[in-house]
């Protein structure tokens, strides 16, 4: 009989430490590698996780409220659209959509002209929608913005859940769930 073992020698401390520092090492890869696509997608996910994460006690499920909850309580107030635009979490919330469904900045609030579109800025290049036909002009934003409002919002969630005992329990359950990586071992052939 095979006995399956698992063998995981990560973090030892806070999993949800851990789990951010390897995401936002995730997203520097791709910004260095020069794939601004494969950033925003790591950077959109990771907003979803903090919201959830960031959600009150009986939340099991990221949402577009878990996710523009946390983008206007750790995100908004550090990042700025390329014209100095006001930049809403409903329309980051559409841009995740569109990044995340079909690798556009579409989305059905913004063909409904309830948000601006995204488009993004990044190296000297420009991610657009050239067939746009929305009723709100496009907004443009810088990725490694993005990245830094998203790391810096990040380490100010994280403080503060560390300072509340009940929050900080409520959040590391639900990290519990997150990936372990590890090797598997097929013991007894």
């Amino acid at each position: 009989m095979k006995n399956l073992q698992f063998v995981y020698e990560g973090d030892k401390g806070s999993r949800i430490v851990s789990w951010f520092r390897e995401h936002l090492r995730g997203i520097a890869c791709c910004v260095n590698a020069g794939l601004p696509e494969s950033a925003l997608i790591l950077l959109y996910s990771g907003i979803d996780t903090l919201g959830l994460l960031s959600a009150p006690k009986g939340i099991h499920e990221a949402s577009g409220k878990t996710f523009t909850d946390w983008c206007e309580k750790y995100l908004l107030s550090k990042l700025q659209t390329i014209d100095g635009e006001p930049l809403t979490a409903l329309d980051l919330w559409a841009a995740r959509c569109g990044v995340l469904h079909t690798s556009t900045s579409v989305s059905k609030l913004g063909r409904e002209g309830k948000v601006h579109e995204i488009w993004y800025q990044f190296k000297g290049k420009a991610g657009v929608n050239l067939m746009t036909n929305t009723k709100l002009p496009a907004l443009g934003l810088d990725l490694i913005e993005l990245g830094v409002a998203f790391k810096e919002g990040g380490v100010i969630f994280i403080t503060e859940l560390k300072e509340d005992p009940n929050r900080f329990h409520i959040a590391e359950q639900r990290a519990g769930s997150f990936f372990r990586w590890g090797r598997m071992i097929v013991e007894g052939h």
